[in-house]
C-alpha cells in the first residue's frame, strides 16, 4: 500500500503547473487517496520530488502505520498549533508560489496570503481528476462496501414490518451495516414512507410504517474509507397499478441508460436517455435530480450524470444510476445501483436485485 501511495502522489505531483514550486492539500478525502491516513488533522506538502506530511502528536503512531515511508512524517507538539507549525514548514522551504485546493477555509487563506512572503495560487481538481479512475485496490474496498450493504439489506428486509417506525427500521440498517464490517455510514440514512417518500433526501422520522404504501431507503456502508450507495423503493402489501407502473417506468429509464454505458460516451447524454424515457412516460417534471454520481472515498464524487455535465465516461469509473418519479401527495420511487465502467460495457456493484419487491 505504502508503494501504491507513492505512485498517487508521483502521479500528481507530475501535473503540478510550471509556474507553482508545491501543492498544499488539506481536504481529508485527497489525503486518504495520497497517503493512507484516516485521522483528522493532516496536512500534505507535495513538491515535485518529495512529499512532507504534518499531523499533531494524536496521530504520531497512526501516521507511523498509514503513511509510513511513502512520504516524510513531520509531528508538532502541543506548544505549536497547526497553524504555526505549518508556516514554519512553508518557511523553511521558501517557496514562491505555492499551491492551494479550492476548499482551503478562506481564514487560513488569508493568513497564509498575510503572513507569508510565499505567493498563492488556488489549483482545484488536480487529485480529484486522478480520483476519477479508480485502481484495482480501489474496486476491490468499494465491492466490500457494497457486500456489507448487501447482507444489511437481506437481513433488514426481514424486520421490516407494518407499525415499525421509519426511526425503528433506519437505527436496525445501521446495526446491521456495523455488525456486518462497515466503519461508519456512507450518508444520513434516508428511510422514508408512503407520500414522504416524494421527497428525494427525505430523513427517517417516527412515523409508522402502514400497509399498502411505498418505503424508500436509500443507504451506504464504508469499508477502508471506500463508500457504497444503493437505493430500493419496496411496498408493503399487495402492489397497486399505479405503484406497478411508475416503478415500471424508472426501472426501464435505468436499464436503458445502463444498457449505453460505455467509455467515449457523454455522461451528460447517459442523464437524457434516462430522463428522455420518464418524460415520454408523463412523468418529467417529476424527475428533477442527475441520474448519477461518482462513487469512492467520497460518496460524491466527479464526474456525474447531469444534465449540466461536461464529462465523457473512461473504463475505471464508478458511478450510480438512480432515475426516479416523485409525486407530492402520493409518494415516490428510486432505483440506484452502482457500475464500474469497463471497456466492453459494465460491471455492476450492487447485487441486491432490483425488481419490484411485496413484503
Amino acid at each position: 500500500m505504502l508503494q501504491l501511495h507513492k505512485k498517487r502522489q508521483q502521479s500528481l505531483a507530475s501535473l503540478i503547473p510550471n509556474d507553482i514550486n508545491a501543492l498544499l492539500l488539506k481536504d481529508f478525502s485527497n489525503l486518504r487517496y495520497l497517503t493512507g491516513f484516516s485521522g483528522s488533522a493532516g496536512t500534505l506538502l507535495l513538491e515535485r520530488k518529495k512529499a512532507t506530511f504534518l499531523t499533531d502528536f494524536r496521530y504520531q503512531e497512526q501516521s507511523k502505520l498509514e503513511v509510513g515511508d511513502s512520504a516524510e512524517v513531520i509531528v508538532f507538539q502541543n506548544t505549536s498549533t497547526p497553524t504555526e507549525a505549518l508556516f514554519k514548514l512553508l518557511r523553511k522551504k521558501r517557496l514562491k508560489v505555492l499551491g492551494v485546493e479550492g476548499s482551503l477555509p478562506i481564514e487560513l487563506f488569508e493568513q497564509m496570503s498575510k503572513d507569508l512572503k510565499t505567493g498563492l495560487k488556488v489549483v482545484s481538481g488536480l487529485c480529484e481528476g486522478i480520483r476519477k479512475i479508480k485502481d484495482e485496490t480501489e474496486i476491490d474496498n468499494l465491492k466490500r462496501a457494497f457486500s456489507i450493504a448487501d447482507k444489511s439489506f437481506a437481513k433488514l428486509l426481514e424486520f421490516i414490518e407494518p407499525g415499525k417506525t421509519e426511526l425503528e427500521i433506519t437505527a436496525k440498517l445501521e446495526y446491521l451495516m456495523r455488525l456486518n464490517g462497515s466503519e461508519k455510514l456512507s450518508f444520513d440514512t434516508i428511510v422514508a414512507s408512503g407520500d414522504r417518500s416524494a421527497c428525494p433526501h427525505a430523513h427517517p422520522t417516527e412515523k409508522k410504517i402502514e400497509s399498502n404504501r411505498m418505503l424508500k431507503i436509500d443507504f451506504g456502508a464504508v469499508f477502508n474509507g471506500y463508500h457504497s450507495d444503493m437505493t430500493r423503493t419496496v411496498f408493503i402489501g399487495k402492489a397497486d397499478r399505479k405503484f406497478k407502473n411508475i416503478y415500471s417506468i424508472v426501472r426501464d429509464a435505468q436499464r436503458k441508460a445502463i444498457d449505453a454505458i460505455r467509455p467515449g460516451i457523454s455522461c451528460k447524454q447517459i442523464d437524457q436517455i434516462a430522463r428522455d424515457h420518464i418524460t415520454k412516460k408523463g412523468y418529467g417534471p417529476q424527475f428533477g435530480h442527475g441520474l448519477g454520481h461518482a462513487v469512492g472515498i467520497d460518496v460524491h464524487e466527479i464526474p456525474s450524470f447531469s444534465q449540466k455535465s461536461k464529462d465523457y465516461l473512461e473504463a475505471g469509473m464508478v458511478l450510480t444510476v438512480e432515475p426516479g418519479i416523485y409525486i407530492p401527495g402520493w409518494g415516490g420511487v428510486r432505483i440506484e445501483d452502482v457500475f464500474v465502467v469497463k471497456s466492453d460495457g459494465v460491471e455492476q456493484l450492487t447485487k441486491t436485485p432490483n425488481d419490484l419487491l411485496e413484503i
